[in-house]
């Protein structure tokens, strides 16, 4: 059987050298593209970042923990570098900002930019910070999202899909180093799906496996929430509940995915040590069961034993 080839990964760290020589490695490095306006004395003397470099054909996942630097992209490096791609970035932690043109702002972790190679742009953070950016090509932005002009220089500020589409970034961000080059496509083709409706444009057409992979991540995250269901995840997710139904049709169903899920992680605190004084109504709960007969039935048919029959196993 053929492998499949995986995603090509390279962890970037100032460790790898002298503390003395550190900034001048992330400038010359991580930061080659562009070039480094400023960084304050301390900064450069404390001088410590790492970075995930996750790419793919038609993307790169940038995942960086850095100090306080301020970078230019100048006309100059978009005509020596040739770049062509559109980067949604992520701010995770630290406050930043950004100009691109006329367009630009302040940002506040949560808050998610836009910003296009192809012009020349200023980026930079006020303090330590932490930032997730994927860059797309520029048709695989155009088909998924929208004509790259009428973003560029844009940013979304916090809004009720600010918080699944930062969850789904980091999820990507922590499993790219072991998918492979499909399973990547498909991850970032569910981010720009989920990015189109976060910026209010007409959703597209998305692949089942993108929308499958979408949902599991809001499925995850809603658990605690004893009224999600089907109705909630497909307003969330900007498609239709056919379009929903259509991807969850080789299994059984879209509630029995929620139900499923949520007997799953009932199943790993049942037998986690972390949560050994936790009563299992205290998990029922909390894993957004409310009928501890319904629970239990469910339970036994997905895992062959009782509730307290399995903590009772790993006591």
């Amino acid at each position: 059987m053929t492998e499949r080839p995986r995603v090509k990964t390279l962890r970037q760290s100032t460790a790898e050298v002298e503390s003395k020589r550190a900034f001048e490695f992330w400038r010359d490095t991580a930061l080659a593209m562009s070039g480094v306006t400023s960084a304050g004395a301390e900064e450069r003397r404390s001088f410590a970042a790492s970075r995930l470099v996750a790419v793919t054909a038609h993307s790169t996942l940038l995942h960086t923990e850095g100090p306080r630097v301020d970078v230019e992209r100048t006309a100059r490096h978009v005509r020596q570098d040739g770049r062509d791609t559109i980067t949604i970035a992520l701010v995770l932690r630290g406050t930043q900002y950004f100009e691109q043109g006329t367009r630009g702002g302040r940002m506040a972790p949560g808050d998610i930019s836009v910003t296009d190679s192809g012009r020349p742009f200023l980026i930079g953070a006020y303090e330590d910070y932490e930032e997730i950016r994927l860059s797309s090509t520029r048709a695989a932005f155009r088909a998924h999202v929208g004509e790259p002009e009428a973003y560029a220089g844009r940013m979304i500020g916090h809004g009720p899909l600010n918080a699944l589409f930062a969850t789904y970034l980091r999820s990507y961000a922590a499993l790219v180093p072991g998918m492979t080059e499909t399973e990547a496509g498909i991850a970032v083709e569910g981010t720009l799906h989920l990015f189109r409706g976060l910026v209010g444009a007409r959703t597209g057409d998305v692949t089942a496996d993108a929308l499958r992979s979408l949902a599991a991540v809001h499925i995850e995250r809603s658990l605690h929430d004893p009224g999600f269901g089907p109705d909630t995840l497909y307003r969330a997710l900007c498609v239709s509940r056919n379009r929903l139904y259509a991807a969850f049709a080789d299994g059984e169903g879209v509630a029995a995915a929620i139900r499923d899920t949520r007997l799953d992680r009932a199943h790993r605190q049942l037998l986690a040590p972390a949560h050994a004084s936790d009563s299992i109504a205290t998990i029922m709960y909390r894993c957004g069961f409310t009928n501890a007969s319904v629970f239990s039935t469910a339970f036994r048919r997905r895992f062959g034993t009782a509730p307290r029959d399995l903590r009772n196993s790993n006591t």
